[in-house]
């Protein structure tokens, strides 16, 4: 059955047109005849198409039929949206009083040229329905496809879910033992290669091992996953696997070979990794040792790299240490993974059907995937026959190809699909193969396409998508890929595997192209759905794309991972436009300015994305696009207005504005939107505020969470009400922001305002912000209004005093309460509820027992400076908290202190000690804990301050971050030998701190930040005297070493600090010895000065002659002072140095002749050098090759020096340093709005984001 997608995309359209109310689209009566006539055609058609699905395979004369009778359907289709479109306008005008009498004749030229269309379609279909009738079709009157049950079909929650995994587990060992061997390697990097044919299961077993805890343990937070498929881009695996690392360490601009290099050297440089390859295919011997040669090179021993692939060639060429051959599952092992699938979990096996089962598993194979797919299936067979029929298939005798048969295992799935899910699966096939389809983009998506057609009245089309998505996932067409959090909210993700992206590619490769960096590749001019991938920053729209004069989609991908930085082929955007069938346009990332007025000539068109484009502006013809359902412009940062108005866009569904540019107001007409389902910001403007929400009124379908921003400026509680936030039923989130606005005076009237914003009952998250009423609204507190809440935020609402008690909303997992200036209680009025109690004599079980907030796993609680006390009235709370932050509660005396779970604690700004040290005195499970003081803290000593900190640490033996700030009177640090966990340890603004023991062998992260008598470490086995002892031989795990605004510390020793990467001493201006640099053979960034103003030099960095800094050192900050008249010298020798930052050379007016030593050189910032006029000389400045990036800041004479020449004037004195820099790929000279401090910031981040 070479051609199904002929019959699976045919028979929806036929239906379609057979059920085509005929009245609803204004045709003239002799239209109408024509229109009749065809239906007629197309249902004595209908009858057939199921037999000549069965015979096309075997006959060539029906498969021509089809073919004809699939062109004629589409055409048909086409002609009757374009004239329906006619009849949408008609009555758009007709709302907008735009209709009048020109109007109405100025269809009837579409009304003639439609009924001269259809009467040839109907030409066409009656030869083709004349023809038929030679073939002798069996005629088919039993009803259409129903759709299975799908309701106990079972989700996956996971990448990989072990339960759904068999006979596997002796795979899983062998792997995880190679990775973690102990063994002495030959090389540094051991390459293990999964082997075996599609469905096979090397990715679940790869997924297996990468989620193995021991593997974990094994090599941390080094762990990468990277998707390669076929035909990669070099580039493109390297920047996935820097990502992987940090997504931040890598910008997608930064797109060439070398550059990518030098960070990949940056990240594993030294460090134990383990990298998957999933899914390798390419056999270019070259090719493989390029991609893999960073990771030889820089890992340190124990690396190891995973493979899988089908190519026996891939894992020769690719020099694996071990190829595991993943074997096929035997008989007994597939027949648990088939039941797994086939039978409902409880359900009552009948016995017949587990006989069929185990022949129909014998005849699988051994391959998973193929166990799977049919499983699925059985699962809504429920008869012997039907069962049977799969057993005795023809399918099966395909000899012993077994890869071929699979491929005919998930066609079987897919004939066995209702029509309706077969087009929407062999859509799907414009993705790319590996890429992870967002659930809601391929429902609308589907949408667009008219797939999802409503049955019966109530019926959404978004949830028919969802259910469809549910058929393909049961069948394992689809497969769960992840589930995210992003600022628009949680998102689910799927993949295809890529034997099932086969078969969808296969089916409807007539009707769907998928164009790879390739601009001139000719494309059938028949093809109705077209995706454009591109692996690099530019995208190629063909120059032909006008003569694909039915195309329906049009789609852009970029796999890079970043924004495209060019449209190649400008010239071909208007000719896209002029294709009059798209339903689809995608130009998400482009850099287009503006869009051509001729876009609104897209009668058709029903899904739009502009979104993270440069737009700046909208066409006006935008709003003649009556049939949008769906419209991206979120991220368009540039966008300079929306349209006034969307009366026109009535069928709009989801629109979404997200994170456009602020200035932006929101639209008005959205009382015409009346299937609008998502509308991310209503952002309403002074003048009409009131009138501007209370549009919302009708919007009962709206999904997802919606912002409503400049609340203040409403001033009609009746528009509120109007709104109807309680019919809302489908909301997922409300955040309202009273930010804007002033006007209100009348307190009472504020609260009846805001509870007059009362959401339906269903709502999971919601957030208060700026509200200005002294109180917040009763329904707010009552389980009974939000039974089903989960996240509470109130914000900025600075003139609440009271919040009643929120223990009652037994869903809520995160509550934060933020800015709150005059609220000094949260909870019961203690006073009050002494007195109820002292008036009864007893009290209940029922009270006694009540938990409160029992799913609570965060609260915060910040910048609150007037809270006196939280009192609930039980004794059992917080049983599920994990998280607790309370910061700038300087009057906090009492609260809550019962947190058997707690794990993360930050507690700032709190003045009480005793109420901090009955939150902390029972808590012994804390992994991360943060401890600040206050300049009005309590204690009397410097001793009560150290037993309280060391009492913390004592009792809680598994943390890994300690944060200590504002601790005044602490001379020194506790011992915390016991904490063999602890990794990170920052210590700021201690007054008193003079000394700090180390002892736990487990700390990789230490920062000392503005303790002015701090003089330096400790070991063991030294007593507290001060300083550091010079034969001290112990030795730490300390990667990062921060010591800033120290000026007692007069002598530093590192001969200890080993296994250092990241060194910085700034600001300590009393150091006279650094000893121990020259050992240092990890260390990858250094940032040190200024020192004393009495120092002509700079001291210390003589050592560097003969140092490890020369071979190591990748980065490099110094920061002088005035008397010093130029760098140091021995800066020169940094052969490898890639940034350097220079900082307060006052004293300096050129920069050295030597810079041309520095070849490695990327990245160059100059900041507050004010008497620097002059950079190296032009021959020194071209051998700085790698440089790109120069950076010249508060340098005002360099500055002038540095100006580009202007036509009029030439090449002057005053730019006389312009011809030595313009070749630097980025050039920034001066940012003249940024003041010192938030400059200086900025520099400090990039040269840290660029240090290791």
């Amino acid at each position: 059955m070479a051609e199904e997608i002929l019959v699976g995309g045919v028979e929806e359209i036929v239906k379609r047109l057979v059920s085509l109310g005929i009245d609803e689209i204004g045709l003239l009566r002799g239209v109408k005849e024509e229109v009749e006539k065809l239906q007629t055609i197309f249902t004595h058609i209908q009858l057939v198409l199921q037999d000549a699905d069965k015979r096309q395979g075997g006959d060539e004369r029906v498969k021509l039929w089809l073919q004809k009778l699939k062109e004629a359907a589409y055409d048909a289709e086409d002609i009757l949206a374009e004239f329906a479109f006619d009849g949408l306008r008609r009555q758009v005008l007709a709302k907008t009083k735009v209709l009048n009498f020109f109007s109405c004749f100025a269809s009837l030229p579409l009304k003639f040229k439609t009924a001269h269309s259809i009467q040839n379609i109907t030409k066409r279909l009656k030869d083709i329905d004349e023809k038929k009738d030679s073939f002798g079709f069996n005629i088919d009157n039993t009803p259409e496809n129903v759709i299975p049950n799908v309701d106990a079909a079972r989700d996956t929650t996971s990448l990989v879910n072990e339960s759904d995994v068999f006979g596997r587990e002796t795979d899983k060992v062998k792997i995880v033992d190679m990775l973690i061997s102990t063994d002495a390697p030959t090389t540094t990097l051991s390459i293990v290669t999964i082997l075996g044919l599609g469905g096979l299961g090397k990715t679940t077993i790869a997924q297996l091992v990468f989620n193995d805890q021991i593997v974990k343990e094994h090599f941390g937070s080094m762990m990468i996953w990277v998707c390669v498929s076929e035909d990669f881009a070099i580039t493109t695996v390297w920047f996935k696997i820097l990502k992987e690392i940090d997504s931040s360490s890598a910008q997608s601009e930064s797109s060439s070979k070398q550059e990518l290099q030098k960070k990949l050297e940056k990240e594993l440089s030294g460090k134990k990794f383990l990298v998957v390859f999933d899914d390798c295919w390419h056999k270019d011997l070259d090719k493989w040792e390029e991609l893999i040669l960073p990771l030889k090179v820089y890992g340190a021993a124990g690396s190891k790299v995973v493979v899988t692939t089908r190519e026996e060639n891939v894992a020769s060429n690719i020099g694996s240490s071990y190829t595991h051959d993943l074997e096929l599952l035997s008989d007994d092992q597939c027949l648990m993974l088939f039941e797994s699938k086939a039978f409902m979990e409880g359900e009552t096996k009948n016995s017949n059907l587990v006989k069929i089962g185990e022949e129909i598993v014998k005849k699988c194979r051994g391959v998973p995937l193929a166990v799977k797919v049919l499983g699925g299936l059985m699962r809504s067979k429920r008869t012997e026959q039907e069962w049977l029929v799969i057993q005795d298939g023809e399918f099966w005798e395909l000899g012993g190809d077994v890869q071929k048969q699979v491929i005919e295992i998930l066609k079987l799935s897919y004939n066995n699909l209702p029509p309706k899910v077969r087009q929407c699966f062999l859509y799907c096939s414009i993705f790319p193969k590996d890429y992870e389809i967002r659930k809601n983009q391929v429902i609308r998506l589907w949408m667009a396409q008219g797939f999802l057609q409503i049955s019966k009245e109530g019926e959404l089309m978004e949830d028919i998508g969802e259910e469809f998505i549910r058929i393909l996932c049961r069948i394992s067409f689809f497969q769960f890929a992840a589930e995210r959090e992003t600022d628009e909210g949680t998102k689910l993700f799927y993949k295809m595997h890529d034997l099932v992206h086969d078969v969808a590619q296969h089916l409807s490769r007539f009707e769907c192209k998928e164009l790879v960096d390739a601009k001139d590749e000719k494309i059938n001019e028949n093809v109705r759905h077209l995706s454009l991938i591109s692996n690099n920053q530019t995208l190629e729209i063909p120059n032909g794309i006008n003569k694909v004069k039915k195309l329906r989609s049009f789609y852009s991908f970029s796999l890079y991972g970043g924004f495209y930085d060019r449209l190649t082929v400008t010239t071909s955007l208007p000719k896209l436009l002029q294709l009059r069938f798209l339903r689809v346009l995608n130009l998400s990332r482009l850099p287009l300015k503006e869009l051509p007025s001729s876009i609104g000539g897209l009668k058709l068109l029903k899904y739009l994305d502009l979104s993270r484009s440069e737009i700046e502006r909208l066409p006006s013809t935008i709003c003649n696009l009556y049939n949008l359902q769906t419209f991206y412009l979120s991220y368009c940062v540039k966008l300079s207005e929306l349209p006034k108005s969307v009366v026109t866009f009535t069928q709009l569904r989801h629109f979404y504005t997200y994170r456009f540019n602020p200035n932006c107001e929101s639209p008005r007409g959205l009382n015409e939107l009346t299937f609008l389902q998502t509308l991310d910001i209503l952002k309403l403007c002074e003048e009409s505020a009131s009138e501007h929400i209370a549009e919302l009124e009708h919007l009962n379908y709206l999904k997802g969470t919606l912002r409503l921003q400049n609340l203040g400026y409403v001033n009609d509680v009746e528009a509120l009400k109007k709104a109807n936030l309680m019919g809302k039923k489908n909301l997922n989130g409300l955040d309202m922001d009273w930010e804007s606005g002033t006007w209100w005076d009348d307190v009472s009237y504020r609260v009846e305002l805001l509870e007059a914003f009362q959401p339906h009952s269903n709502l999971k998250d919601l957030t208060i912000q700026n509200f200005q009423g002294l109180e917040l609204p009763r329904w707010m507190t009552n389980d009974f209004a939000l039974p089903n809440l989960v996240k509470l935020r109130i914000d900025g609402c600075r003139k609440c005093k009271e919040i009643k008690s929120l223990g009652n909303l037994s869903y809520l997992k995160e509550l934060v309460i933020v800015r709150m200036d005059s609220l000094r209680r949260i909870g019961e009025d203690h006073h009050n509820h002494q007195v109820a109690k002292s008036s009864t004599t007893t009290t209940t079980g029922s009270e006694a027992a009540a938990i409160l907030y029992p799913r609570l796993e965060e609260l915060s609680i910040c910048f609150v400076p007037n809270l006196e006390e939280w009192f609930e009235n039980s004794a059992s709370i917080f049983p599920k908290l994990r998280v607790l932050e309370l910061i700038g509660c300087p009057k906090l005396r009492s609260m809550p202190n019962h947190f058997p779970s707690l794990q993360n604690l930050n507690i700032d700004e709190v003045n009480n000690t005793d109420m901090v040290r009955s939150i902390t005195e029972n808590i012994t499970s804390l992994t991360s804990f943060s401890l600040g003081g206050s300049s009005s803290s309590s204690s009397s000593s410097s001793k009560k301050e150290e037993e309280e900190v060391a009492r913390m640490l004592g009792k809680n033996e598994l943390l890994e971050s300690l944060t200590v700030i504002r601790l005044s009177l602490m001379r020194y640090f506790p011992d915390f030998s016991g904490l063999q966990f602890l990794r990170s340890l920052h210590i700021s603004n201690c007054k008193a701190l003079e000394t700090c023991i180390l002892l736990s062998p487990s700390l990789k992260y230490l920062r000392i930040y503005n303790c002015p008598q701090f003089q330096g470490f400790l070991s063991s086995n030294e007593e507290q005297i001060g300083l550091p002892s010079s034969s001290s031989s112990s030795s730490w795990c300390v990667e990062s070493l921060s010591l800033e605004d120290c000026p007692s510390i007069l002598r530093l020793q590192l001969q200890g600090f080993t296994q250092l990467r990241e060194l910085t001493v700034r600001h300590c201006r009393g150091l006279q010895s650094l000893e121990g640099l020259q050992p240092l053979r990890n260390i990858r960034s250094f940032s040190i000065g200024p020192f004393s103003e009495e120092l002509d030099h700079f001291p210390f960095l003589d050592a560097m002659e003969m140092g490890n800094l020369i071979s190591s050192l990748r980065s490099l900050s110094i920061d002088g002072w005035s008397r010093l008249k130029s760098l140091p010298e021995q800066i020169q020798y940094l052969s490898r140095l890639e940034s350097l930052y220079i900082y307060n050379f006052d004293g300096m007016t050129d920069l050295p002749e030597w810079f041309g030593k520095l070849t490695s050189l990327e990245d160059l910032t100059i900041w507050r050098c004010k008497n620097l006029m002059h950079l190296p000389s032009a021959n020194e400045m071209r051998k700085l090759t790698s440089l790109r990036k120069l950076e010249i800041s508060r340098c005002p004479l360099l500055k002038e020096r540095c100006k580009p020449p202007t036509k009029r004037c030439g090449l002057g004195s005053g730019s006389s340093e312009w011809h030595k820099i313009p070749r630097i790929t980025e050039v920034d000279v001066d940012e003249e709005d940024e003041d010192d401090s938030s400059c200086l910031s900025r520099l400090v981040n990039k040269m840290r984001s660029n240090g290791d």
